[in-house]
């Protein structure tokens, strides 16, 4: 009996322990930083943003957080006028293009979210991606409102995969420092907001500018997520990349819960099978469980196991740097002894799956430098142009985007 009490007294004392920390990074951002109620919020600076939102990346809710902006691409395959072109371009369409292209994205995305506004990777990154896009967009096959509702989506999804999937929610601030942040990316990206209620009045804040393009997602979402064989197309691909590591045996059961993820409206534009109910009641039931667990008995991530999604530094002799976390592929990851000899690298190997190797190049073990990522073909072109528009966003990259200057944007 002595040992069953100290046994439940130790689980006490545990779950008591994590109750007190659990939150600590969260509620040390009101003293942190200088902003205690919504009017402060309209003050909020996009390096404040950044250094707000990148804990929730890296330690806070790493696992929900890379997942849900691979959704966010992914959902983007349901609207036909983004599926028709890139079936059309070949990138997504055929399988090692498509890792590719992926990849690509992924690369570009963590390159400039999760560096510094204003640091020369987060420019460079986002003036490649402009380059690329800039060519579909002056010819009209890539319309502005494609770009808002793929960006909308880069805001909205974290915040919703969090509220479903994660132990806590999201607080105000924290909340405000991504709309701050992405609407700032937004204004880089040069997608304009005229379809936004406010955008000639302006936003108050962060999280008026965030309720404004929701609505607006929401109703655009159902007036163009609809069913085409291009969404299907594109839809199979992605979930090839993603069970690329996963025994064939499993890829039934990971096709249904995959389906599971998703709404109604977006399995009935892919073209999707509803989810077998089992299949849907357990992964509920696995996210209520997981959800308790980290509230009670995980204590917070520690500073030095923070995630990494790519390298720190260029490599010295190469000048390239690499990524850390990859889906599918290996691209862009470093093939040192660490990275091949470890436990999950022999798990992987015995599944079947794809580890970083010295001996095959396909997936540039070398690494990356910016203005080579994309499509082979355009690797070092528009180097001229990347500069131009680095020259422009540094006029404004590090104000307020609320300020009464950029409330127009």
């Amino acid at each position: 009996m002595a040992v069953i009490l100290l046994a439940i007294a130790v689980v006490l004392g545990y779950v008591t322990v994590v109750s007190a920390v659990r939150f600590r990074r969260r509620d040390s951002l009101s003293t942190r930083y200088p902003y205690h109620d919504r009017a402060s919020l309209a003050r909020m600076t996009v390096d404040d943003a950044f250094d707000i939102q990148l804990p929730l990346a890296e330690l806070e809710l790493p696992t929900t957080f890379s997942f849900s902006v691979f959704f966010a691409l992914f959902k983007t395959y349901g609207i036909p006028s983004i599926s028709k072109l890139l079936v059309a371009t070949g990138q997504l369409s055929e399988f090692e293009s498509s890792s590719k292209r992926a990849a690509d994205t992924g690369v570009l995305v963590t390159e400039f979210v999760l560096n510094r506004p204003g640091s020369d990777r987060n420019l460079d990154a986002i003036a490649r991606m402009n380059w690329l896009h800039d060519r579909y967009r002056k010819s009209g096959k890539i319309k502005d409102e494609d770009m808002l509702y793929t960006l909308s989506l880069f805001v909205l999804e974290p915040l919703r995969w969090t509220r479903r999937f994660e132990w806590r929610n999201l607080s105000d601030i924290e909340i405000c420092a991504m709309a701050v942040y992405w609407k700032s990316v937004g204004e880089m990206m040069n997608i304009p907001y005229d379809a936004l209620l406010s955008a000639k009045s302006g936003w108050r804040d962060g999280l008026h500018w965030l309720e404004e393009v929701e609505s607006w997602s929401r109703l655009y979402e159902i007036q163009h997520t609809v069913p085409d064989k291009n969404n299907r197309t594109l839809a199979l691909a992605t979930i090839a990349i993603a069970l690329t590591n996963v025994p064939y045996i499993l890829h039934g059961l990971g096709l249904q819960l995959v389906a599971a993820l998703l709404d109604r409206r977006l399995r009935q534009a892919m073209l999707l099978e509803e989810p077998q109910w089992p299949i849907q009641m357990t992964l509920e039931i696995a996210v209520l469980i997981r959800k308790y667990m980290i509230r009670y008995f995980c204590l917070p991530r520690p500073e030095f196991y923070r995630v990494s999604y790519f390298t720190a530094t260029a490599d010295r002799l190469t000048k390239r740097y690499h990524t850390m976390q990859y889906i599918g592929h290996p691209w862009y990851i470093k093939p040192s002894l660490a990275r091949r000899w470890n436990i999950n690298s022999w798990l992987l190997w015995l599944s079947g799956g794809y580890i970083p190797s010295t001996h095959d190049n396909r997936y540039h073990p070398e690494g990356y430098r910016i203005p080579e990522v994309g499509p082979a073909s355009l690797a070092g072109q528009g180097v001229d142009e990347m500069l131009d528009t680095r020259v422009r966003i540094l006029r404004t990259v590090k104000s307020c985007p609320f300020s009464p200057q950029r409330k127009s944007s």
